[in-house]
């Protein structure tokens, strides 16, 4: 596969990452900020904790994509691989079993600060959370 190529499909993958960091990024400030509008579900929590491991491994690839097996930015990543894998993993893996707890608890939380849940489309979509149910209509 021509470099070029490789550089386009790791371009392509980073700008995937950043809307998925952004959304994430906006569903957390709304939460934090206890805004009108709060969309929150397990989902949210399980890649927030996921977010150290997804980098790591979207920057590993766009090196090796990019500058190839005999860079030296990708010979130290390499070297460092098995701790950096062991202590993210150990983070996607707390979050993967907490995000239910969190989600419930977050979720007995708003309910008593006087949100109220807007109808969902599917059972996988997230929970939207208004102060007014007007604001379901949006």
């Amino acid at each position: 596969m021509p470099r070029w190529v490789k550089a386009i499909v790791s371009g392509l993958f980073f700008i995937m990452f950043l809307a998925l960091g952004m959304l994430m990024y906006s569903y957390m400030i709304s939460l934090l900020k206890m805004m009108d509008e709060i969309i929150f579900s397990a989902q949210i929590i399980i890649l927030i904790f996921s977010f150290p491991f997804m980098l790591y491994t979207l920057f590993g690839m766009t090196i090796e994509l990019s500058f190839g097996d005999d860079s030296i930015i990708y010979k130290a990543i390499a070297k460092h691989k098995k701790i950096i894998m062991k202590y993210t993993s150990y983070i996607f893996f707390i979050g993967l079993i907490g995000s239910f707890p969190v989600s419930f608890a977050v979720n007995i939380y708003l309910l008593d600060k006087g949100y109220e849940t807007c109808d969902k489309i599917s059972w996988m979509s997230p929970t939207t959370y208004v102060k007014e149910l007007s604001l379901c209509d949006k």
